[in-house]
């Protein structure tokens, strides 16, 4: 997957996105894509997007009649999305004092890569037996295309899809609930992985080594691939936040 020119902007809509705030650029690029009309998905996909880039920062408030005029929508798509949002760990909802885009701390990563490194080995190693031929040709589709990402975003979208697909099949909806609970710890430094690690894909090296170990059917190996890859982002996130935070 090679990534493709988009088409040049009429002048109308250069000159709608000049001046435009890297947030606003993600609202009208939704809106376009969504036919001009926001579901509450769009809003939590842009919501999303925003945290996990950066766009929204650790504790910048969120008020509902602002990001309702921004997507031009009621408040109450807007409350529902903070909710989805709040589920995830992403956003932490103040009684009465509206949203706040929640904090990490080291504390919180190390608890939640703990937390992953014994869910998502589990989760494998119950989905492999169930994964068709099908799914694994998905997923090496996946990683190839992980292989030609254009940009850290594209690649963390991609990576995202990956595990979804390698642990959708597992009957664990206990285990899965905990693990997008942790999503909002760990993807944003994942992220800042990616943008600040160089964007070296080493990653990918992991999933070829997972779908390598399904491929053979054997779900303790694909089980032992999947808790070395945490480990190995554990390692490096940890080291980013400490780096990072040192210098701030």
């Amino acid at each position: 997957m090679k990534p493709t020119t988009a088409d040049a902007p009429t002048p109308a809509e250069a000159g709608a996105a000049a001046g435009e705030t890297p947030l606003q650029r993600l609202v009208r690029e939704r809106r376009t894509a969504a036919g001009g009309r926001l579901s509450t998905d769009d809003i939590v996909r842009v919501l999303h997007e925003a945290i996990v880039r950066g766009l929204l920062a650790p504790g910048r408030a969120l008020r509902q009649d602002e990001l309702a005029a921004l997507f031009h929508v009621s408040k109450i798509p807007v409350r529902e999305a903070l909710r989805t949002l709040e589920a995830h760990g992403f956003v932490e909802l103040l009684l009465n004092r509206g949203a706040l885009v929640k904090e990490l701390t080291l504390a919180q990563l190390r608890d939640a890569f703990e937390l992953r490194s014994m869910v998502e080995p589990h989760l494998m190693r119950t989905a492999a037996p169930l994964l068709t031929a099908a799914d694994l040709d998905e997923a090496e589709r996946l990683v190839a295309a992980m292989d030609d990402a254009p940009t850290a975003w594209a690649f963390s979208e991609l990576n995202g899809a990956f595990h979804d697909l390698l642990y959708r099949a597992a009957e664990r909806p206990l285990s899965k609930q905990i693990l997008a609970m942790l999503q909002g710890h760990i993807q944003r430094m994942s992220f800042m992985q990616l943008s600040l690690a160089g964007f070296n894909r080493s990653s990918n090296e992991d999933h070829r080594a997972i779908v390598a170990a399904l491929r053979q059917r054997d779900p303790e190996a694909a089980a032992r691939a999947v808790a070395a890859h945490v480990n190995g982002v554990k390692d490096i996130v940890l080291e980013l936040y400490e780096r990072h935070h040192a210098r701030h």
